[in-house]
């Protein structure tokens, strides 16, 4: 057994997970006309659309950084027409 499969499993805060991924997590600047939303834990883009009204196409639209559909981000930013 390697010593990375006898650690155990540890929780990074999002600051944390921020510095491990280069800045990933870091929110979006300002754009004329949306809000910067962050996504939360369990949250799927489909749920996202419906609480704003808008489809996942318009999502996908609006955030061109996310290349699949079906992968989001706890602690990740999105753009949102306000």
């Amino acid at each position: 057994m390697s010593e990375l499969e006898n650690k155990e499993a540890i929780e990074l805060s999002l600051d944390e997970l921020n510095e491990v991924a280069g800045g990933a997590f870091k929110p979006l600047p300002p754009k004329t006309g949306f809000i910067v939303y962050q996504i939360s834990k369990g949250e799927t883009l489909g749920r996202i659309a419906k609480r704003f009204g808008y489809t996942v196409k318009d999502l996908l639209n609006w955030n061109p950084k996310i290349v699949d559909k079906n992968k989001i981000y706890y602690g990740d930013y999105l753009y949102i027409r306000a």
